[in-house]
C-alpha cells in the first residue's frame, strides 16, 4: 500500500487590523507552525483522534445517504443475502464472477477502511506522551482504546485477506516496499494488541459512554480471533480452549438478556408518534432491537455498540446522523397480482394504492416504510431456516413470530379490492417477471419497522415520511459470544461442553435445545439468532473451505445448484455451475501494484492479477 497515513493539517489565523506591524506580520514564528510534534496541544485532541477511529468503524454497521454500502456488503453474496435479481445487472455477489475480482471495490473498500482505522490508532499512540493528561488511568485507557480498534482491525484483515502487511508505528514517510506477514502473525499482532486493550479498558462504561470499548467487548474479539488461529494451527486445541475462556468471561459479565425490558414494555405509559409505547405482544428478542434499549444500562447483552444518534439536537442540524433506510426493505410498490386476484376497480397490484387511513402514501409505516429492497435475503434466511424440519424440529421460535419479531405478509391497502386490510404477500402476488422476483420478503423487526413508532417523522422526504430511523447497532453481543463459545467448545472436542453454549441462546429464543451439534448446526443458529448483524464473511473466511463454501453452493441467491432449496418461483439467477476457486478475498491490485520496491504483496491463491 503506497501510504496507510495521510494526515491533513490546517492552519487558520486570524488578524485584527491595527494590532501589529506590517514587519510584525510579514515575520515568521516558527513556534506558529503546526508539524506532527505540536498538532495536538491537549488529550481532547488525541481522544478525538481515536473516537474518529471509532466513528469510522461505525460506518461498517449503518448504510450511507443511499441506503446502501460497505455495511451490506458484509454479508452480500454468502448464503443470507445478496443484490435483488434484475436483469442485466452484474453486482451479484454470490454467483461468483460478475462482483469479484482484484480490482473491484468489495476487496478494496474493507481493506482501505481497516488499514485508515489502524492509521488513525497509530498516530494517537504515537503521541500519548505529547500531551497532558488528568491522570494515568485516562491515558492507559486511551492507549487501550486505539489497541483495541487496531487489534479489531487486524482481525478483520487476518479472516478476510489472510496474513497482511503488519503496520505498528506511525510514520509519515511513504512505504513502496511492504511485505505480507503470515496469517498466524497477523491473527497473533490482533491477540497482541487486543490482550493488551482488555488488560486496561474499564469492564463497565458510564452512561453517556456507550459505544466506546470495554474490557468485555476486548474479551470478545480475542475469542474470535483465537478460533481463526485456532483453525489456521491445524486446530490448535490451546487457541480453542483460549477462545472459549475469553467467551466465557463475556457470557458471565454480560449475560443474555431472558427478561423483556425497556420502553416497550406492556404496561408502558404515553406514545411515540401516535403509537403506543406498550407493546404487550412483543418479547425479550424485540426489546433488543428497540434503539433506546440497546444503551440501556440494565442491557448486559450489549458488549459493543455503534450509536445512530448520540446527540440527537445536534445532528438533526447537520444531518450526520447514522440513519437506516431502504436496503433491506421489500419493494412492495412494485408488486402486482396474481391473475387470480386482479379485480376490476383495484389497483394493479395490493400496494400501489395506499387508502387515507395509511398515510395515502405508497410506503405507509404498518407495512415496513420505503423499501427499495436493494438487497435480498435469501429463501435459506427467510423461510428454510426457520421451518420446524430444518429448526430443530422447533414448532415456536421468539426469533420469528408473526408481527412481533417477523412479519412475512403485509396488510393490503388498495380500498379498492375485497381483500383491502387483510394480509397478503408471496402467494399472492405475481413473481414471474424477474424484475419483480426478488421485491418482497419477509422483514425482521431488527432491521426494519414495523410501524411509525420507530420511524422519524419529523424529516419526511419526497417518499414519504417513514424513511429515516435511527436503531442503534450491536457490533458484539453476548448471544454471539455463547456461539464463539458453542464453536470453540465443538472444535476443541468438548461436546457437552458446546451443547450447553450453544442452548443458551436456544432456551432464551424457547426453541427446541439441540441434543447433536457440528458446524452446520452453528452456522444455521447464527443465521438465525445474529441474521443481519455478523459479519457473515469473516465467519465464514475464518473456517475451512469445505465448511463455507457448500453453503453458497447450496442458498446462494445466484449460484445454488440445481435442485438446492434457493426457494423463490422465478430461478434465472441460478447460473453458476463451477467452484469457488478462491478461500480468502483478493488483495486490492492497486496496492500490489503501488509496492514496487518488493515482491512482498503476492496476490492471494484463486486470483488473477
Amino acid at each position: 500500500m503506497k501510504k496507510f497515513i495521510i494526515l491533513t493539517l490546517a492552519l487558520v489565523a486570524s488578524i485584527v487590523s491595527g494590532c501589529m506591524s506590517d514587519e510584525e506580520f510579514l515575520t515568521e514564528k516558527v513556534k506558529d507552525r503546526v508539524t506532527i510534534l505540536n498538532a495536538f496541544e491537549s488529550s481532547d485532541q488525541l481522544l478525538n483522534t481515536i473516537y474518529t477511529g471509532y466513528y469510522d468503524m461505525s460506518e461498517l454497521y449503518f448504510p450511507n445517504g443511499s441506503g446502501m454500502g460497505v455495511r451490506f456488503r458484509k454479508t452480500a453474496g454468502t448464503d443470507i443475502f445478496d443484490g435483488k435479481y434484475q436483469l442485466g445487472a452484474g453486482e451479484h455477489f454470490s454467483n461468483i464472477k460478475g462482483a469479484w475480482s482484484t480490482d473491484k471495490s468489495l476487496p478494496k473498500d474493507f481493506w482501505d477502511k481497516f488499514y485508515k482505522i489502524i492509521s488513525y490508532s497509530n498516530l494517537a499512540i504515537s503521541q500519548l506522551d505529547n500531551v497532558e493528561w488528568d491522570s494515568e488511568a485516562t491515558k492507559a485507557r486511551a492507549n487501550a482504546e486505539a489497541l483495541f480498534l487496531r487489534g479489531v482491525c487486524y482481525l478483520r484483515l487476518a479472516e478476510l485477506y489472510g496474513g497482511v502487511p503488519l503496520v505498528l508505528e506511525y510514520s509519515e514517510t511513504p512505504n513502496f516496499g511492504y511485505t505480507r506477514a503470515s496469517r498466524v502473525e497477523t491473527y497473533n499482532a490482533a491477540i497482541t494488541d487486543l490482550k493488551a486493550a482488555y488488560d486496561k479498558l474499564p469492564a463497565s462504561l458510564a452512561q453517556n459512554e456507550s459505544g466506546r470499548a470495554s474490557k468485555w467487548a476486548a474479551a470478545f474479539f480475542l475469542s474470535e480471533a483465537y478460533l481463526g488461529l485456532g483453525v489456521e494451527e491445524n486446530d490448535s486445541k490451546a487457541d480453542f480452549e483460549n477462545s472459549a475462556k475469553y467467551a466465557q468471561e463475556v457470557l458471565t459479565n454480560r449475560p443474555l438478556m431472558t427478561e423483556r425490558f425497556g420502553v416497550r414494555l406492556p404496561g408502558a405509559s404515553g406514545e411515540n408518534f401516535g403509537i403506543p409505547n406498550a407493546f404487550p405482544d412483543g418479547n425479550v428478542y424485540s426489546d433488543l432491537f428497540v434503539s433506546a434499549n440497546v444503551i440501556r444500562p440494565e442491557n448486559t447483552e450489549a458488549v459493543w455498540v455503534m450509536e445512530s444518534a448520540p446527540d440527537y439536537a445536534a445532528y438533526a442540524l447537520n444531518g450526520g446522523r447514522r440513519f437506516n433506510n431502504y436496503g433491506l426493505s421489500p419493494s412492495l410498490k412494485s408488486r402486482v397480482w396474481r391473475k387470480q386476484f386482479v379485480e376490476s376497480g383495484a389497483a394493479a397490484g395490493p400496494w400501489a394504492t395506499v387508502s387515507a387511513k395509511y398515510g395515502g402514501k405508497t410506503y405507509p409505516a404498518i407495512n415496513g416504510g420505503t423499501g427499495w429492497a436493494q438487497y435480498c435475503p435469501t429463501n435459506y434466511a427467510c423461510y428454510f431456516n426457520w421451518e420446524p424440519a430444518n429448526n430443530n424440529g422447533s414448532e415456536y421460535d421468539m426469533r420469528y413470530v408473526e408481527d412481533v419479531t417477523v412479519r412475512t405478509k403485509f396488510i393490503c391497502t388498495d380500498p379498492n379490492h375485497s381483500l383491502y386490510e387483510q394480509k397478503v404477500g408471496w402467494d399472492e402476488t405475481d413473481s414471474t417477471d424477474p424484475n419483480r422476483a426478488t421485491t418482497i420478503f419477509p422483514i425482521f423487526y431488527k432491521e426494519t419497522p414495523f410501524d411509525a413508532w420507530d420511524y422519524d417523522t419529523q424529516q419526511p422526504t419526497s417518499a414519504g415520511p417513514y424513511v429515516y430511523f435511527y436503531r442503534h447497532q450491536y457490533a458484539a453481543r453476548s448471544a454471539e459470544a455463547a456461539l464463539l463459545l458453542a464453536e470453540a467448545k465443538y472444535r476443541g472436542g468438548d461436546t457437552a461442553g458446546a451443547l450447553q453454549a450453544i442452548n443458551i441462546v436456544r432456551n432464551r429464543a424457547q426453541a427446541t435445545p439441540f441434543t447433536t451439534i457440528d458446524i452446520d448446526i452453528i452456522l444455521d443458529e447464527r443465521a438465525r439468532e445474529l441474521l443481519y448483524e455478523e459479519f457473515r464473511w469473516a465467519t465464514f473466511l475464518r473456517m475451512k473451505p469445505s465448511e463455507w463454501k457448500h453453503r453458497i453452493y447450496d442458498y446462494g441467491m445466484y449460484s445454488a445448484r440445481a435442485n438446492t432449496p434457493v426457494g423463490w418461483e422465478y430461478r434465472r439467477w441460478a447460473d453458476f455451475s463451477g467452484e469457488i476457486e478462491w478461500n480468502l478475498w483478493p488483495i486490492p491490485q492497486t496496492y500490489i501494484d503501488l509496492n514496487s520496491e518488493s515482491d512482498g504483496m503476492p496476490q492471494n491463491p484463486g486470483w488473477k492479477e
